[in-house]
């Protein structure tokens, strides 16, 4: 069997996206894939890939611009071929009803507003970087922390990622990608 080229393309804030970017290329290229890794600026259009990630981070609750607007640029293509998209957020940190219902809402509003139709959508935790953040960003996330109960130590960061979750996301994608016949 051909190597699968794959593209990921992705948005970072403070950086737990990136991280979890590298992983799931680490498991792809594991897997005997040939994987390129851009940051959404600047990104490679993904008509010469056999299937494309898309990942991005929640931040004041929303997915960032520019991933955004790539997506809509090449929303034909990613339609076209093998997808997936994973999102970062807080949110997913809290595995109850109401915030699982959140996050996924922020997946279908994205969804709704490019016509994007990936096939896996990953929904991740990400980090709590306290000591990254500025004087006002670490006291409002703090305060916004405090009343969900979660971690208010602003002396470190808390990483709450499932990297299992990551790796069977990155095996999925793998998966579709290597499918013959998807239809």
């Amino acid at each position: 069997m051909a190597q699968s080229r794959v593209l990921i393309v992705f948005h970072t804030s403070e950086g737990q996206t990136a991280k979890i970017v590298e992983r799931v290329a680490s498991v792809l290229r594991e897997s005997g894939d040939i994987v390129d890794v851009s940051e959404v600026e600047g990104a490679p259009v993904p008509d010469p890939y056999d299937g494309v990630v898309v990942g991005d981070s929640i931040h004041a609750v929303k997915h960032s611009r520019a991933l955004i607007r790539y997506v809509e640029a090449h929303v034909a293509t990613l339609n076209g071929k093998p997808s997936a998209l994973f999102q970062v957020s807080l949110t997913s940190a809290n595995p109850d009803a109401e915030h699982t219902e959140t996050a996924h809402g922020l997946v279908e509003g994205l969804l709704r507003r490019t016509g994007f139709d990936p096939d896996i959508v990953g929904l991740f935790a990400g980090a709590l970087v306290y000591t990254q953040y500025g004087w006002l960003k670490r006291h409002v996330m703090r305060a916004i922390v405090k009343r969900e109960g979660g971690d208010v130590d602003m002396s470190r960061d808390y990483e709450y990622t499932d990297w299992t979750a990551v790796e069977r996301f990155a095996q999925d994608v793998d998966r579709l990608i290597k499918t013959p016949d998807r239809s």
